[in-house]
């Protein structure tokens, strides 16, 4: 192609240390078509042919194609001028762009020179703002008194903030800065102001929509002689990484309970990939009897040769381990003492990041005794197979009449009998009376049943309540047709009924409050409703709201917040009657639900007032948080059933609509819903 200058006249033209530039306009980018001698040392010789987009960051492109297209646009030459950090110092350049047509083609003609000047504080700080316009991190810049000169795109995209409505306004007086932490930010501002670099300070912050956030701050001041010209205020957003931080804490913590349980149930040895021990818990070497070091870098499989095919067990393990599945099976080891430690093992492959084992983790719990049980019983029928398959189980055999004819030893364990003091007694004897009618109802209906679970509470010796989990099985005698044998196996479940109390609770309750919840509500008003078309009563429905909680919360934190609901809460348990119902339904929310109310406007309205009027006085008193003392008041929306809805969701809506014409008054007031 027959460009304007041949490359020859091109280089011959432009000597120099400045930089020369011929490029072509191709679309919305620019084409390198000649580069002298300064240029294609700055670019290289490939550069021609190549396209400015790909061979400049996107900052410099969008900075030099506006510059570029401004000239064309014109048809006269640009001048502008950019900064650049080469060798540890800032340099300036200044570039002039001309237009030039051939052909009806645009092409740029473009000089950049290096200006040279005494590089004072200045200069230095227009390139400082030249950066930070793009810089990844939030940035402002501040006068020494804190006031914004300058906000970077990352800020106004963190906080969803207008560039020029933030310009000269006060950092601290940003709404994005909670009072919380005002004081911390005027420290810091009049410490940077004195000269101090301060780095590294962990500031929470608020975006619009109040979600907190949680920054990692530096203040440097750029100086003139003693007074501070300017502060750069650097925020990198530390939230994402405070979170996974506390959740790594927690699931380390996890990890750490859980191994601490592992080491003391199991019999635990990790291994390398060729199957030699690298660590063994002290439960597997106090079992074993040899020392760690006597372990350490020898073959796991310690197995006594009690197997006809040893061999062909040692390869099953190997190929399934190396298939990278987990094996399990019994293993019988040989200690140092050379008795037999039968154990259920589970060798399990563990894998890196790229999912090649490189590990072995061998998990072992001890059947020593169960396998010797197994041995010795073989011959011996079903029924004391059976008796002696767990001897951590509570194992029973009656009569057909519940008569004890064998308890296990577990019965003292966790009961405190003696077997003698069993023998020959009813069961039902050692049922609690919750459970004693499930127990009674299985004696008197278990003919023709072979098999059947369920729990029963027990009563240990000295009163203590012992839930169960029991396996039942009846054997008939095949000659006499009313004679059986009940064996019962049961667990002792204690701790897992306890558990599902407290989730019961839980799910039933506030945490904060420990008051009922919205889903106790909903589960429990059913039954007062029926009580009232019973009763022919009437349910009143109080939807409370307390006022100003949020300036409680902005004015003396969260915790303090807490303690005000708890009171809050507290406050409505005491004023109301002890068959009313208080639940939380959030924040500062709250529902009261009044029952026995009579159907007759003017008494009902009596019985209610009464009960609004203890909760006012009682809220009147107030209470002290903190050396803070809170008299506050509530707005109140009340619905009633039947009068205004015949379901909790009518209920609640109606009494929603009444809470906020109730605030629409003033605070402090109540209104009853409109009726149909």
């Amino acid at each position: 192609m027959d460009y304007l200058l041949s490359e020859e006249l091109f280089n011959e033209l432009f000597i120099g240390k400045d930089f020369v530039f011929l490029m072509k306009k191709v679309g919305d980018d620019y084409q390198y078509i000649r580069l002298n001698q300064a240029a294609r040392g700055l670019l290289s010789r490939e550069a021609i042919g190549e396209m400015l987009s790909t061979l400049t960051s996107s900052r410099n492109f969008s900075l030099i194609q506006e510059k570029y297209n401004q000239a064309i646009t014109k048809h006269s030459q640009v001048d502008y001028v950019d900064y650049a950090y080469v060798k540890s110092e800032v340099r300036k350049y200044e570039t002039s762009v001309r237009p030039l047509k051939n052909n009806n083609e645009d092409y740029i003609l473009a000089i950049t020179k290096e200006i040279l000047y005494d590089r004072n504080i200045e200069d230095k700080f227009l390139f400082l703002r030249s950066m930070f316009d793009h810089a990844f991190f939030s940035t402002v810049i501040l006068s020494s008194e804190g006031t914004i000169y300058e906000v970077n795109s990352s800020f106004t995209k963190d906080f969803e903030l207008d560039t020029e409505t933030v310009k000269q306004q006060l950092f601290i007086d940003l709404p994005i800065v909670p009072k919380g932490e005002v004081g911390n930010m005027q420290t810091y501002l009049q410490r940077a102001s004195m000269g101090e670099n301060i780095s590294e300070k962990l500031i929470k912050f608020h975006t619009l929509d109040k979600k907190e956030r949680i920054y990692l701050v530096s203040l440097s001041p750029v100086m003139q002689g003693d007074n501070s010209f300017v502060i750069f205020l650097l925020m990198q957003d530390f939230t994402q990484f405070i979170e996974q931080k506390a959740e790594l804490r927690s699931k380390s913590h996890g990890l750490e309970v859980f191994k601490a349980a592992l080491n003391s149930a199991a019999y635990i040895a990790v291994l390398d990939s060729n199957g030699l021990i690298l660590e063994v818990n002290d439960l597997f070497l106090n079992e074993i009897g040899y020392t760690a070091e006597e372990l350490i870098g020898q073959s796991c499989y310690l197995i006594e040769p009690r197997y006809n095919n040893t061999e062909d067990i040692l390869q099953l393990i190997s190929k399934t381990l190396k298939a990278g599945n987990i094996w399990r099976g019994e293993l019988c080891y040989r200690t140092k003492f050379h008795t037999d430690f039968w154990v259920e093992a589970a060798i399990v492959p563990l894998r890196n990041e790229f999912g090649k084992t490189e590990q072995y983790i061998s998990i072992n719990y001890d059947i020593t005794d169960k396998k010797k049980m197994l041995t010795e019983l073989k011959n011996i029928e079903r029924t004391f197979r059976l008796i002696t398959e767990n001897t951590n189980d509570l194992i029973v055999i009656t009569n057909e009449d519940g008569i004890i004819i064998y308890a296990s030893p577990s019965y003292e364990i966790y009961l405190g009998y003696e077997n003698v003091e069993l023998q020959g007694q009813f069961y039902s004897n050692i049922v609690d009376e919750q459970s004693k009618m499930a127990w009674e109802t299985f004696l008197n209906n278990y003919s023709g049943q072979t098999e059947t679970q369920f729990e029963l509470l027990l009563k240990a010796k000295d009163g203590t309540p012992v839930w169960t989990e029991g396996n039942v099985t009846v054997v008939h005698d095949p000659e006499r047709e009313k004679v059986s044998q009940i064996m019962m196996l049961s667990r002792e479940i204690t701790h897992r009924k306890e558990r599902e109390n407290d989730l019961l609770y839980l799910a039933y309750h506030d945490t904060l409050t420990q008051l009922p919840n919205r889903r106790y509500l909903h589960k429990e008003f059913p039954k007062l409703l029926a009580e009232a078309q019973e009763r022919n009563e009437c349910l009143g429905l109080l939807y409370i709201d307390g006022d100003d909680f949020k300036n409680v919360n902005d004015r003396h934190g969260h915790d303090t917040g807490d303690d005000f609901i708890q009171k809050f809460g507290q406050v409505l348990i005491t004023a109301v009657r002890s068959h009313d119902l208080v639940i939380r339904m959030g924040g500062d929310e709250f529902i009261v639900v009044l029952t026995g109310l009579t159907r007759d406007d003017e008494k009902r309205r009596t019985q209610m007032m009464h009960i609004i009027n203890r909760i006012r006085n009682e809220l009147k008193k107030g209470w002290t948080i903190e050396s803070h003392y809170f008299a506050p008041t509530a707005s109140i929306g009340i619905a009633y059933y039947p009068d205004h809805g015949n379901t909790l969701n009518e209920l609640l809506e109606l009494a929603d609509q009444a809470l906020y014409k109730a605030k629409e008054i003033g605070k402090n007031n109540l209104y009853i819903a409109d009726s149909h």
